[in-house]
């Protein structure tokens, strides 16, 4: 990969994934039961992965049409323009879908830190282990892992409320066909991701940008909200301190989907690195 491609640091603080590690330069990405290690050399990203290969032009979709997707998108409004340029580089990551879901089911109603610490917990009990550069690395559980997980050892993990959510959206997703997701159109994938306890809109939402193939999805945090609160009122009609219930989040997602079209969650992605640098 090309170092004028892909910013890494813009996609990895994205919010978008959380079992990443950045030392002296070099990145490590959990990646399901396996770990990717990548680094710059002579203009370009050298990569490899432990203990299986790991397509990493595939998982940071270099297959995307980057600049055909700015164009998109950026000939919008003036914001979208200004966030694209500051955050050149960022790339939607194609996840595995089910350490996806077990990882935004984690991420509701709390920050990062608090995220990565629930799922350091998850792969160290759970999980396997992988030396690398004299460094111990604990990978995702497998969905066989976690559905012989106690509830207890769960508990131990400090998922708080979000255990019995855990445990039942195991069971569910052990039970679905995730290529028929992958196959089914935006509001068919969302309603079967919504049939599992414990999953929300947002939850969905994220689940279907990051690792169902579902680019116009557009999922809203509290850092969207205040984007769509300030500069986006005219397309959605929101005030500055709404709360998102479940059929305006649907109303205004709709929405912005219907403004940015088949690429909204790029925009969506550029818009939060927005927020988040200069909100």
């Amino acid at each position: 990969m090309k170092m004028d491609e892909i910013n890494l640091k813009h996609t990895l603080e994205s919010g978008q994934v959380f079992l990443w590690y950045e030392r002296r330069g070099i990145y490590y990405i959990i990646c399901s039961s396996n770990v990717v290690k990548i680094e710059s050399c002579n203009g370009e990203f050298v990569y490899e992965s432990r203990p299986e290969h790991v397509d990493v032009e595939r998982l940071f979709r270099m297959d995307d049409d980057i600049h055909a997707i700015n164009s998109s998108i950026g000939c919008k409004d003036a914001l979208i323009a200004d966030a694209i340029e500051r955050f050149k580089g960022l790339r939607i990551m194609r996840q595995d879908p089910f350490q996806c879901l077990i990882s935004f089911i984690c991420a509701t109603n709390t920050k990062i830190a608090r995220v990565r610490q629930m799922l350091e917990c998850i792969c160290r009990r759970f999980g396997g282990k992988i030396e690398l550069d004299g460094t111990t690395f604990h990978t995702f559980p497998s969905v066989r892992a976690l559905q012989d997980a106690s509830t207890n050892d769960l508990v131990g993990c400090g998922l708080g409320y979000r255990t019995r959510f855990i445990v039942k959206a195991v069971r569910s997703y052990a039970e679905m066909d995730v290529d028929d997701l992958v196959k089914r159109c935006y509001d068919d994938a969302r309603d079967m991701l919504l049939s599992i306890d414990g999953v929300g809109n947002k939850v969905a939402d994220c689940v279907m940008l990051f690792s169902l193939e579902k680019l116009e999805a557009f999922p809203i945090d509290v850092w969207i909200g205040r984007v769509i609160a300030r500069y986006y009122r005219h397309i959605t009609g929101i005030g500055d301190t709404v709360k998102f219930t479940p059929p305006l989040y649907r109303r205004v997602s709709s929405a912005m989907r219907g403004y940015f079209g088949m690429y909204a969650g790029y925009a969506q992605q550029y818009l939060y690195c927005y927020a988040r640098a200069y909100m």
